[in-house]
């Protein structure tokens, strides 16, 4: 059964036992004393069931209260029947008897139960409240039972210690019933009927005491209430929120909530209506009852300032709280920072892979549901006394004390992989990707929040889903990075950048019958910034939209001369982000017509980056190299064979030549398999089929350019035929190609100048 399903039976088995359960408790009240121990007995055994299916269908990672839960029934049940079994003849059970021992044990079993509701070192905080509630109810305990049984004298002996004893254990149960809801965000279906049926079983045994001790008959509602927590536990097991109710809870962030205001509001009245009543009948006011009730709400008055003390303390630090989550805020962490002292601690930043697409396919409800979620899956994962907070939209900070943030960090994606179950869509596994920055117990802490932001940008670049611990040397190549895009803009503006030329050759006749343009950087000093140093850069920055105009502009001004004279044609290199533009064409035909070139002067070459990732603008991209391929501009694949996705664009986008990467005409030519050539072949190949040119690159020897033309290659590039140079170079190279007298008057100047 899939999990989905077993979610459905369960909230629907949940359903039927509450409803048939509550038919037969409402009925079974009716019946004799004797007939109802019976009764509860068959009650009890369907808890039991209940409890153990629950347990094993849904499994919960916390099971210790369930089972606990089931041994206090089993002890109820035995109690009911001992008490069955040893009714006098006035259908009233003996005392003492085996079936009250049992009963005494039920209620220790509760209250174990009750506190191992949440794991171990998960129950800090909460106390003063607790407190406050629990003398609320002491006071009532005090007023209807306790001190009745005390200074009545209708009891005395084992039964009175025995009563007294009960008394106290649903003191204790309400105090840690108090303290878990308290302290606990938990609210799923499951947790609400076990409050409850906590609730209801003090309630119960309260009017119990109250009837025993007035004479009054409340004895069938006393078991409805008796019965009904039994049928809540029961229900409460069966609901598939049961197995996220108990173990590792998320600590409560509003512990300044109305609801709370108005509990110890209530409190504060109800105890002082209980000593009015009490003075209305002691004019003294020296009644032990009297007595008690004005120690209690003095304690309780005490408690409140302390609580109120608490929550100013609180309410200043509002502003550092995430109002969506209700985890800290930036501000919170950078207390955390600030406070650290001297213990060694990791940072840990954590962001949610694809949310944005998320949110925006489903919604910023889905979105917020999301970020809600992975809050929870934070704290739960996390120490008590790791600081977590939501820095901005999906991502979120961990400060947490030690030194190993790799585990830290894995456990957080563990509990972050399992499926989000979201109302209106179906479960989805969401990612993250982690930056992880140890923080030494003496160290600076200025720049910890960088750190880890770029050890989260390395996690992120290496595929997400995983996490990444700071590497000072990453630091230092982005501090790199980060100047030299800032000068990649100066350099445009000051006239840094110069394009070189490197011819290309027919191999069947050695004709130089086109050129590349190619991108240099030379700064004033004399130094030579590598192309495949800046143009990533440019390319990541945006600089590159900028930079490529100029070198079109530039391009097409050198071409004037060199289409006229030689009649070459320039091809040259366009981005992704330029293509993008749908004025583009446009503004290269603008230039061809301003500098009186036709258009099968000039080539535009895509680069692999083109084809990777304009999968969103293909249609753009695709008008774009139409519109210019319709003026007669011809359009090359540059680096073409290196990428899986040359040939799925190949058949889209309108093509006239291929440039066959450079790793195929260096080993693989001279040195290469038949398998490698095999490739080779295959490519020249797909180009004829296709009725496209092909340019090979980087030929660097006389053998590779031989083989090359064996093969039927057409055009080829590389150092064996020239290396890229200035524009007068190109000039001097055709010249001395076309004009013998010419060739000789150059030859005898660089003799000359040597």
């Amino acid at each position: 059964m899939t999990r989905e399903k077993a979610d459905v039976s369960g909230a629907v088995a949940n359903r039927w036992y509450l409803a048939v359960g509550g038919a037969v408790v409402l009925v079974g009240t009716l019946l004799p004393l004797g007939i109802r121990l019976w009764l509860y007995i068959a009650v009890a055994a369907s808890v039991m069931g209940a409890v153990t299916i629950g347990t094993r269908r849904h499994r919960p990672a916390w099971t210790a209260p369930w089972w606990l839960m089931v041994a206090a029934v089993a002890s109820s049940l035995v109690a009911n029947a001992g008490w069955a079994l040893s009714l006098t003849p006035a259908g009233v059970p003996r005392f003492p008897s085996f079936g009250d021992l049992f009963y005494a044990l039920m209620l220790v079993l509760l209250v174990l139960s009750n506190y191992w509701w949440v794991r171990p070192g998960q129950r800090r905080g909460g106390a003063v409240e607790a407190a406050i509630v629990t003398l609320g109810g002491g006071a009532v305990s005090w007023s209807v039972v306790i001190e009745p049984l005390l200074f009545d004298g209708r009891f005395g002996g084992l039964r009175l210690a025995s009563y007294l004893c009960y008394a106290a254990t649903d003191l204790i149960f309400l105090v840690l019933t108090v303290r878990v809801v308290m302290v606990s965000r938990v609210r799923t279906p499951a947790y609400r009927l076990m409050v409850g049926a906590s609730s209801l079983l003090i309630i119960s045994n309260t009017v119990n005491f109250a009837g025993l001790l007035s004479g009054t008959d409340l004895d069938r509602l006393v078991a409805i209430g008796w019965l009904g927590s039994y049928l809540l536990i029961g229900g409460a097991a069966l609901h598939p929120s049961m197995a996220l109710s108990t173990g590792t809870v998320t600590r409560n962030s509003a512990p300044t909530s109305r609801g709370r205001l108005v509990l110890y509001v209530a409190l504060i009245l109800g105890i002082g209506a209980l000593t009015v009543a009490s003075l209305a009948t002691d004019v003294g006011g020296r009644s032990p009852r009297t007595i008690g009730l004005v120690l209690l709400g003095g304690a309780m008055s005490i408690l409140l300032i302390v609580r109120m003390a608490q929550l100013a303390a609180l309410l200043s630090r509002r502003s550092r709280l995430d109002g969506l989550t209700g985890l800290g805020n930036r501000a919170r962490l950078q207390d955390g920072l600030d406070a650290a002292g001297r213990r060694e601690q990791v940072l840990l930043l954590v962001d949610l892979d694809g949310f944005r697409d998320l949110n925006d396919s489903f919604g910023d409800r889905i979105g917020d549901a999301v970020l809600v979620e992975t809050a929870r899956r934070l704290r739960a994962v996390l120490p008590d006394r790791a600081t977590v907070v939501r820095i901005s939209g999906d991502e979120f900070a961990v400060l947490t004390d030690g030194r190993d943030g790799a585990t830290v960090a894995q456990n957080i994606l563990d509990a972050l992989h399992t499926p989000y179950r979201l109302p209106g869509i179906p479960a989805r596994r969401i990612a993250a990707s982690i930056g992880v920055v140890p923080l030494g117990a003496n160290g600076p802490r200025r720049y910890a929040l960088r750190d880890a932001d770029l050890a989260l940008r390395s996690a992120r670049l290496a595929g997400g889903q995983q996490y990444a611990v700071y590497d000072a040397a990453v630091h230092a190549e982005r501090l790199a990075n980060t100047q030299l895009v800032a000068d990649l803009h100066r350099a445009l503006e000051d006239g840094e950048f110069t394009v070189h030329y490197q011819p290309i050759v027919a191999l069947a006749t050695g004709d130089i019958v086109e050129a590349e343009a190619l991108l240099r950087w030379t700064r004033p000093d004399g130094t030579v910034i590598p192309p495949g140093r800046f143009i990533p850069l440019a390319e990541q920055s945006g600089a590159i939209v900028a930079i490529g105009a100029w070198v079109l502009a530039q391009v097409c001004a050198d071409l004037g001369a060199l289409h006229r004279e030689h009649g070459l044609s320039v091809t040259v290199n366009v981005s992704a982000q330029q293509l993008r533009d749908p004025r583009f064409a446009h503004h290269v035909l603008d230039l061809l017509q301003r500098n009186d070139l036709p258009g099968s002067a000039l080539i535009v070459e895509i680069t692999e980056t083109v084809l990777v990732t304009s999968v969103v603008d293909a249609g753009t991209v695709t008008e774009q190299l139409q519109i210019l391929r319709d003026h007669q501009v011809r359009i090359a694949i540059d680096d073409f064979g290196t990428g899986y996705s040359s040939l799925a664009y190949l058949r889209q986008l309108p093509v006239d030549i291929l440039k066959m990467d450079g790793s195929f005409t260096a080993l693989q030519i001279e040195e290469g398999t038949e398998r490698d050539l095999a490739f080779i072949r295959a490519i020249l190949e797909l180009s004829r089929n296709l009725g496209l040119q092909t340019i090979a690159e980087a030929v660097e020897t006389a053998a590779q350019a031989d083989r090359l033309r064996q093969l039927g290659c057409d055009l080829a590039q590389g150092y064996h035929f020239a290396r890229p140079a200035p524009l007068t170079a190109l000039h001097e190279i055709m010249s001395e190609r076309h004009d013998p007298a010419t060739a000789a008057a150059l030859t005898a100047a660089r003799g000359a100048a040597a």
